[in-house]
């Protein structure tokens, strides 16, 4: 099970975006990212952080996974992701996106491990970026 931040009403803690929505209109709908989960060592083959993510039709989750080879390994909880992701591995569903764009993950030669879900549109999507300087310390 994840901690929780010890501060949880940091500003770097909660981010917001707008993705298109869940129905088949796919409005542009408000998503929230939460930092649930940071791994005080960021370079030891385990999962690096955890997101909630809010919004639309349902509550998901995303991770990030460093593997042995040093690669980052994305995982989201949504349905496209599971159905989509296990069949096409170049796959990242809309929450992954956002978070990339909210991350400024989005140049660069592809670090991401062989079975996630790296595309041209974030081919970065295997780094993590180091948190800021005023991030909420890390759970141990």
């Amino acid at each position: 099970m994840a901690a929780p931040l010890r501060n949880p009403s940091h500003p770097w803690g909660v981010v917001t975006t707008t993705l298109p929505g869940p129905n088949r209109q796919r409005r542009p709908t408000r998503y929230e990212y939460r930092v649930r989960y940071r791994n005080p060592d960021l370079h030891r083959p385990s999962c690096l952080m955890i997101w909630d993510v809010l919004g639309g039709r349902d509550n998901y989750q995303i991770a990030a996974e460093r593997t042995i080879d040093n690669r980052i390994a994305w995982h989201c909880t949504c349905p496209d992701a599971i159905f989509r992701g296990s069949r096409h591995p170049t796959h990242f569903c809309k929450h992954v996106h956002g978070l990339f764009t909210l991350l400024n993950i989005d140049s660069g030669p592809s670090a991401a491990a062989p079975h996630t879900t790296a595309s041209p549109q974030h081919p970065q999507a295997g780094k993590v970026p180091s948190p800021p300087a005023d991030a909420p310390p890390a759970i141990a």
